[in-house]
């Protein structure tokens, strides 16, 4: 019977912070209607992305032909808004704030994700501290308004982190399967965590008899397997359009140069004249060369630096947030100590790496790093770490409160 009462509490705590931050988000969503969209960066070619798809029926982003320069995820978000949006508007300022509708209501499901996640292995106020930083944190807001990949992927993100933990508590088939599909839906809206295709595999390096092996086998098969048929469509698609089999997308090299240039003393506009295959070269060939010739400022500037200029500021506080309908205190509280939540939540998650489930959200944000590592260090790509930091602040929150207590508690005499 308590055992029924605290997980009837549990989902009434959990399902009155999605409402909670569902509100929070519709605020500031309806609000940002008042306010022209505009399309900048990287936005300006997914939106065409999606206007071509869904016009022309051609999958391109910035040409007018097919290509697979990014993965299809997000332009694919893009066009069932806009596509929805034509029943009653065909007004494109209309189109892009459905989109950006949608993204805060994805945004308020990343709150209640984050408080799933920490409940696997911290108590329930710890565990609302992860979950209101992250939605209180101005740039995960701000983000949503932005027609980038951010708040989609950081979604299918959290939501794989969900799944894989959620297979792990009680290792069934169906678990490991629906795990498989929520990395394919975060890989084909950024690949970066296409390498996590392996991570059930880890479980073999422990010894144990053929049984469980073979039970781990299966486990991962499964998992790979609804991996496998959601990225199918996309891989079909690139062989029968572009002959050729590519598995996430074609844009890895123009990162991979700027991030071979330390502090960009190099001409930037460097790339403009060079092909795809010619940017690859160059930069495979600076880095030999750099770790060759100057092994010292190229290994700081692939630690050091980059983790300085990743970390170092919050993407949030450039010459557009004065377009953010964030309050502007809030901005200050949060935004402005980004760097000690950073930190806070390094150290939480170091200090859980030895604690059962917390660890594989440790080995999460450190694959996620170092993954960005060999290549441009721009804020904005460390941003989907941030929940994860939030995890590892209320992870320290909760060992510095059990060490208290502990310290608190009389000594027996005797």
């Amino acid at each position: 019977m308590k055992n029924t009462q605290r997980d009837q509490l549990e989902w009434r705590v959990s399902i009155g912070l999605l409402l909670f931050a569902v509100l929070f988000h519709l605020y500031f969503s309806v609000s940002f209607w008042r306010t022209n969209i505009q399309l900048y960066g990287d936005a300006v070619h997914y939106d065409h992305a999606a206007v071509w798809l869904l016009l022309k029926h051609i999958y391109s982003y910035w040409s007018w032909g097919p290509s697979a320069m990014i993965t299809p995820g997000y332009p694919l978000f893009l066009d069932f808004a806009y596509w929805l949006t034509h029943f009653k508007s065909h007004n494109h300022q209309v189109e892009m704030h459905v989109a950006v509708t949608f993204q805060h209501l994805l945004a308020a499901g990343t709150v209640f994700l984050i408080y799933r996640i920490a409940r696997f292995f911290l108590p329930r106020w710890a565990s609302l501290i992860a979950a209101l930083l992250w939605l209180f944190y101005p740039p995960s807001n701000w983000a949503a308004d932005q027609l980038l990949t951010e708040t989609v992927y950081v979604f299918f993100l959290i939501l794989f982190v969900w799944t894989f933990l959620f297979a792990l508590e009680r290792k069934q088939i169906w678990r490991f399967a629906l795990a498989g599909v929520a990395l394919a839906l975060a890989t084909l809206v950024r690949p970066t965590v296409f390498p996590l295709v392996v991570a059930p595999l880890l479980f073999l390096l422990q010894r144990q008899n053929w049984p469980a092996v073979r039970t781990h086998l299966i486990h991962w098969l499964t998992y790979l397997g609804a991996f496998v048929v959601c990225m199918l469509p996309w891989w079909i698609r690139n062989g029968v359009v572009l002959h050729r089999l590519i598995l996430t997308d074609d844009d890895m090299a123009n990162p991979l140069l700027f991030g071979s240039d330390p502090n960009f003393a190099h001409d930037t506009s460097l790339d403009s004249g060079l092909d795809r295959q010619q940017q690859e070269h160059l930069a495979v060939h600076r880095i030999i060369e750099g770790f060759s010739h100057h092994p010292f400022q190229y290994a700081k500037w692939y630690t050091v630096d980059k983790l300085r200029l990743l970390f170092g500021s919050p993407w949030y506080l450039d010459k557009l947030s004065k377009h953010a309908t964030f309050p502007q205190k809030l901005t200050f509280v949060f935004a402005h100590f980004h760097l000690a939540w950073v930190i806070l939540g390094a150290v939480g998650l170091l200090l859980g790496a030895w604690r059962p489930m917390l660890r594989w959200i440790s080995a999460l944000a450190l694959f996620l790093i170092v993954a960005q590592l060999p290549f441009i260090p721009i804020n904005r790509y460390m941003f989907p770490t941030m929940p994860l930091m939030f995890i590892g602040v209320a992870a320290l929150t909760y060992l510095v409160v059990v060490r208290i207590k502990e310290h608190r508690q009389p000594v027996p005499n005797g």
